[in-house]
């Protein structure tokens, strides 16, 4: 009875024996496990016909049994093999271009390729530099999660810190007008916001601290960032109506009106404010900030030197400011109304409106049927956050709740390349088109003329035609051979920033057309839910939007 029992143990616990074959670095490897209890071990040709099917060179059925003999479970290198390359994990390095931050891409290995490996990752990121700053422990979350296909950081480099033989405080807000940078993408409260900061004559506006001693920086690469040395004092500037004490350790304001740094000095500007912007007024144009309490009418132009604010709807108007504007209401341009911005736009929606900014755009509710053209991030941020129609060209992130409708209506986005590259490849690629269909027309009635002069029709006029037609289509001919040549270097430069993204917290519609660089996406007929999009290396990688764990946008840095 006890031997019985002992049989059935045994039996129980039987289990064949296995193997694994992959791809490492150059290699095909091995690794047998033996059989347990009464369990088969592994045939040679198990492995063979393995081998088989992924084309592994062949090995000799001796070496293969003399592995089974010995089955350890341990990888052992069985013969080389470089065409495994392609089924090994991708692992792409991503570095800043301030050379102070690094990440990687790891896409996951094909059937036959070996899991990537810490050290993996860290041979790929010292083949591209990065020895300084690298995050061993997120390298490791990385495998142990297995989240291929997102970007992680894993190495920060260190800042300078620059010495100076003092510093300035400023009792004001020079970064003021920009709550994105503390609110998480909260929703803003644009009738709380102002650009403007009003200061008396007399107010202490800034003042020298004491010294501070420097620090060199190290880039994730290794480099050395020397700090700037205390050798030169740091002075403080005053511009346009401030005055310093005379120590010239605190500036005052010498005349009332909208403090502001302007090229490293502290400035007190005057400040214009109107109740309406009409026939009353006329355009506007001042250097230096503008207040519209009211309202724009249709057809009038207003132009700042530094900051611009209304406070109530815009129409069909021209509005330039060198230093952020902000809508607190919006503006329906109907096809006409233009925004040109050196700072930031603010508004709660955009309609119908050519808008070109140099820095951020954040828009409480929706852009709707218009022309954007950002050079850093445009994030909507309120209830219905949506962009409907139009043509959105971003050089960094763009960030929304609804991109397009169920109407399939054509909104065209491009992500990561800042627009006036993209602008330039656009209008190369349409003359491209334009130039070849004219050189059609102009050949094709220069055979018609030869084939006329052929039949025996050789009167004057006829020749002289051919001969202008050969002369126009040799013409045509060269610039088009020209433009041939221009678009491809062009498209060479549509390199989309890997830090750049697409965020779409609810619904991607079917007819909007994504690119980055130049990766294209349409989207599917059913449409995308809750999504993420970034440039790869050799496609536009989709990973899901998790609202408690949001990517996080740098303001502070320009897209490229």
């Amino acid at each position: 009875m006890c031997d019985k029992i002992v049989r059935m143990a045994d039996h129980t616990t039987s289990k064949n024996g296995t193997f694994d074959l992959f791809y490492r670095n150059g290699w095909a490897y091995l690794a047998v496990h033996p059989p347990i209890g009464r369990g088969i071990a592994v045939y040679p040709e198990e492995i063979e016909n393995r081998m088989k099917l992924l084309r592994i060179p062949r090995v000799s059925s001796r070496r293969i049994r003399e592995l089974i003999e010995q089955a350890d479970g341990e990888p052992v290198a069985l013969v080389e093999w470089p065409e495994g390359k392609q089924l090994a994990a991708r692992i792409a390095v991503t570095i800043s271009d301030d050379r102070m931050t690094a990440e990687v891409t790891v896409d996951p290995p094909k059937k036959g390729g070996a899991p990537p490996s810490v050290a993996d990752v860290e041979q790929a990121l010292n083949q591209h530099g990065v020895i300084f700053g690298i995050d061993r422990q997120a390298i490791e979350r990385l495998i142990a999660r297995r989240a291929y296909s997102q970007q992680t950081p894993v190495a920060v480099g260190r800042a300078p810190v620059a010495g100076s033989a003092n510093r300035i405080r400023y009792h004001f807000n020079p970064n003021r007008g920009k709550p994105y940078l503390e609110m998480e993408f909260g929703r803003i409260n644009l009738k709380e916001l102002n650009f403007i900061e009003n200061c008396d004559e007399g107010d202490l506006l800034a003042e020298l601290l004491p010294p501070v001693e420097a620090v060199d920086g190290r880039t994730v690469t290794g480099a050395v960032i020397e700090a700037e040395r205390d050798g030169r004092a740091v002075q403080l500037n005053g511009g346009a109506n401030t005055r310093l004490n005379a120590q010239r350790t605190e500036l005052y304001a010498a005349a009332n009106g909208n403090v502001r740094l302007s090229a490293g000095k502290v400035i007190v500007e005057p400040v214009i404010v109107v109740k309406n912007v009409n026939y009353e007024t006329g355009n506007i144009r001042f250097d230096g900030s503008v207040v519209v309490e009211g309202s724009i009418a249709d057809g009038f132009v207003v132009e700042a030197g530094g900051d611009l604010q209304v406070g109530k709807g815009v129409g069909k108007a021209t509005l330039k400011a060198a230093g952020n504007i902000l809508l607190k209401t919006g503006i329906n341009g109907n096809g006409a109304g233009e925004i040109e911005c050196g700072g930031d736009l603010f508004a709660r929606y955009i309609e119908s409106c050519n808008v070109a900014c140099r820095g951020n755009v954040l828009v409480e509710e929706a852009i709707m049927h218009s022309h954007l053209r950002v050079w850093q991030h445009c994030v909507l941020s309120g209830r219905r956050s949506e962009v409907i129609a139009g043509d959105i060209m971003v050089g960094g992130s763009l960030w929304c709740k609804k991109l397009g409708n169920f109407n399939e209506v054509a909104t065209r986005v491009s992500i990561g390349v800042v627009p006036n590259l993209m602008l330039t490849y656009r209008s190369a690629c349409s003359s491209l088109n334009e130039k070849q269909e004219e050189l059609d027309r102009v050949e094709e009635k220069l055979s018609q003329a030869e084939r006329a002069i052929r039949d025996g029709h050789s009167d004057e006029r006829l020749l002289q035609a051919r001969q202008q037609l050969h002369t126009q289509a040799e013409t045509l001919a060269a610039e088009v051979n020209a433009l041939r040549r221009k678009v491809p270097g062009l498209r060479e430069q549509l390199r989309s920033s890997r830090r750049s993204i697409l965020v779409v917290e609810d619904t991607l519609f079917k007819g909007v057309v994504l690119t980055f660089g130049t990766f294209e996406y349409r989207v599917p007929d059913n449409g995308v839910r809750k999504t993420i999009f970034r440039a790869g290396e050799y496609e536009i990688l989709e990973s899901g939007f998790d609202y408690h764990n949001r990517p996080r946008l740098d303001f502070n840095a320009h897209s490229q």
